[in-house]
């Protein structure tokens, strides 16, 4: 998929083969995040817990603030969060739901339906636009 902002490209191909890794290893995954660095570089950022199985919500919440910490800081440029979630209606039940933001405060959100095939690999379908959710930066008025 093209997106026009560069740095959501960035996100976006970076989250989506770190989602499709983890579901082909592990067959779901905590929510993930990555950054674009002030100087245009991709980082990795986890929700650090001491809890060995923490939880997807609790996850989130960790990660959501330390993103929101880095971003206050001037830490990065852009940020994106990738989770595993379930869809209400259709004929996919699972997606990879993105929200990519940036610091002029524009946001865009991905939906990726998933399926695991009879042979153990996993269909993706082309992404969608979801509901807009700033949840790093503050959307600017």
């Amino acid at each position: 998929m093209k997106l026009e902002n560069p740095d959501f490209q960035l996100l976006y191909d970076s989250l989506f083969a770190m989602a499709k890794k983890l579901l082909q290893t592990q067959g779901a995954f905590l929510p993930i995040g990555r950054i674009v660095s002030p100087d245009g570089k991709i980082a990795y950022v986890i929700a650090n817990t001491k809890e060995e199985q923490p939880g997807a919500h609790i996850a989130l919440q960790l990660l959501e603030s330390g993103l929101r910490d880095m971003a206050a800081k001037g830490t990065c440029r852009a940020a994106g969060i990738a989770l595993d979630t379930r869809l209400k209606s259709g004929d996919w039940k699972d997606a990879i739901w993105m929200t990519l933001e940036e610091t002029a405060g524009k946001s865009q959100s991905l939906i990726v339906p998933y399926a695991k095939s009879w042979m153990g690999g996993f269909k993706f379908a082309d992404p969608s636009p979801g509901p807009e959710n700033h949840r790093i930066f503050a959307p600017k008025q």
